[in-house]
């Protein structure tokens, strides 16, 4: 008996040594927990108090240390988080949040009722992104500990996906630190939430330090995207400032850090074969290289000239003077890409990439066009955007069209397309840039009759209320297939493609993250991760 006692004893021994020393009991290449996570962004963010910052280099670590009451899966679908459930109304107005019980914040405080509601309430008064959602709000009560109850005085169909989304979002925080905040951005040593990781360090031009949260309470839901299931395999996370791309890539190349972001697409080949490094193109969501119109006087009030420009251009042309290899992009004239959920079929059918100049010579004559000139602006600093440009005033001089391109500094080039000063007298027709995919149609900029662009015709305006009153997705879905087709009846922009980021990751870190089962995302995440 002594004998099967002292066995026992010796095989529970070397299990807990096993598991501490980080090694995995389940083979190899299994999950397994210990070590440091080391990631190199490219810039060093502003701050951690997400519903201050829309920044991406901020959402990257924020992300790992906040959550809200829903979250985006792999599809960019909302899903429930720090709620469990939730339920709206029959009216559309009233919407009721079950919360999860037992989610502490990393202080050890039970998150309740009082906290959701004073985070909610911080974030709908300062908060970045809240004030389409906010402007419909009439009521904000708690029934109990763990329910709440928001009353709307009229359905806005988007209300969980403005829940959901991180970027100037309504990140939830203990009821104490966010009434003492106010308007001012959360410190970091305050930046408490309920992630799987907590805040540690700040070391200002070096780097962010987390650690793992012993007391994380995960959604019992199947892992996806930012939503679901998170385990935190490392002991920490730690997150450098390298502003210089070289140094990103010969630093995963050495093994000093585990990913990179935001290389260009040109160093790949410096990576090619070698087995020790990933490339991770993030195609899922792409960016949306885009040609802003100024749609507000002027000129291209004109939809038939507009619809002119659009056919003269060859965007596989622009697309590849952007972005070069056609490993990093593709040709799509519907504004979401294939793979989100809010992809229209057949969109610009006729229009886009008809790279046609005599057939847009005579569309211009017929709309009227006589010679005027089409100024196009652009930062030179955005360098596949300048590279688009150059492209575009070549294709369009050879159509006939009277260009001015226009080429600034990064500072100038966003003062002169954001100013509303003299309407009646624009400084621009077309504007070059780049923009993020949204998780839904609402938070298109180009919708935003406030936004650089001013698409504010009678026509959008009415499709935009509809759209954001419809709560089913079908409804919702066929609705913007009706946006879409008067974009191209309109023309308040011009997409030319999809673009795709390069990132790298070690190869010894597993867990599938890039993966088609495990598709990487508008930004990266490392919980569900450890070192093979």
């Amino acid at each position: 008996m002594k004998r099967r006692w002292a066995v026992c004893s010796i095989f529970v021994l070397s299990l807990v040594l096993l598991i501490g020393a980080g090694l995995s009991v389940s083979g190899k290449d299994g999950p397994r927990y210990g070590g440091t996570f080391q990631c190199a962004l490219a810039s060093e963010p502003g701050k951690l108090d997400m519903q201050m910052d829309t920044g991406v280099a901020a959402s990257i670590p924020a992300r790992h240390i906040l959550e809200g009451l829903f979250s985006f899966d792999e599809n960019y679908a909302p899903q429930p988080m720090l709620a469990f459930n939730w339920e709206l109304d029959e009216t559309g107005t009233v919407a009721t949040f079950y919360l999860r019980r037992g989610v502490l914040f990393h202080s050890g405080k039970e998150m309740k009722a009082e906290d959701v509601l004073a985070s909610l309430n911080r974030w709908g008064e300062y908060g970045l992104t809240s004030k389409a959602l906010w402007t419909h709000v009439v009521d904000l009560v708690a029934l109990d500990d763990y329910t709440i109850q928001l009353t709307l005085d009229e359905p806005f169909a988007p209300m969980t996906t403005y829940l959901a989304n991180i970027y100037g979002g309504p990140s939830i925080y203990p009821k104490e630190i966010v009434e003492v905040a106010g308007d001012e951005p959360i410190t970091p040593e305050n930046v408490i939430g309920t992630g799987p990781y907590k805040f540690v360090e700040w070391k200002a031009g070096d780097y962010i330090l987390l650690e793992r949260f012993a007391g994380y309470a995960s959604s019992p839901a199947p892992a996806s995207g930012f939503a679901g299931e998170k385990v935190a395999y490392f002991d920490k996370l730690q997150f450098f400032f390298v502003a210089e791309d070289n140094a990103r890539l010969v630093g995963i190349e050495a093994g000093t850090y585990d990913y990179v972001v935001n290389i260009p697409n040109d160093l790949l080949v410096n990576v090619e074969g070698n087995a020790d490094v990933v490339p991770i193109i993030t195609d899922h969501p792409p960016i949306y290289p885009i040609g802003l119109i100024n749609n507000r006087t002027g000129l291209m009030t004109n939809s038939a000239l507009k619809r002119a420009i659009i056919t003269a251009l060859d965007m596989e042309a622009i697309m590849l003077a952007g972005y070069g290899d056609p490993t990093f992009w593709s040709l799509n004239p519907s504004y979401f890409a294939p793979g989100i959920r809010w992809y229209t079929e057949g969109a610009g059918e006729g229009l886009y990439n008809e790279a046609d100049p005599n057939k847009a010579c005579q569309m211009a004559a017929d709309a009227g066009y006589n010679n005027e000139a089409i100024r196009i602006i652009v930062a030179q600093d955005m360098t596949a955007q300048y590279n688009q440009a150059l492209v575009v005033a070549d294709q369009l001089k050879n159509a006939g069209f009277n260009i001015d391109l226009q080429v600034y500094d990064k500072a100038t080039f966003f003062q002169i397309r954001n100013s509303r000063d003299d309407p009646e007298h624009p400084q621009w027709e077309i504007a070059f840039s780049f923009y993020s995919t949204t998780p839904d149609p609402s938070l298109v900029l180009m919708l935003n009759p406030a936004y650089a662009g001013w698409w504010d015709t009678p026509e959008i305006q009415t499709l935009r209320d509809e759209l954001n009153k419809i709560t089913d997705f079908s409804a919702r879905h066929a609705k913007w297939e009706e946006i879409i087709t008067l974009w191209y009846e309109q023309i308040p922009a011009i997409k030319f493609g999809d673009a795709f980021q390069l990132h790298l990751m070690r190869a010894e870190i597993g867990g599938g993250y890039g993966t088609p089962e495990n598709p990487p995302m508008l930004s990266p995440y490392f919980w569900n991760s450890w070192k093979k």
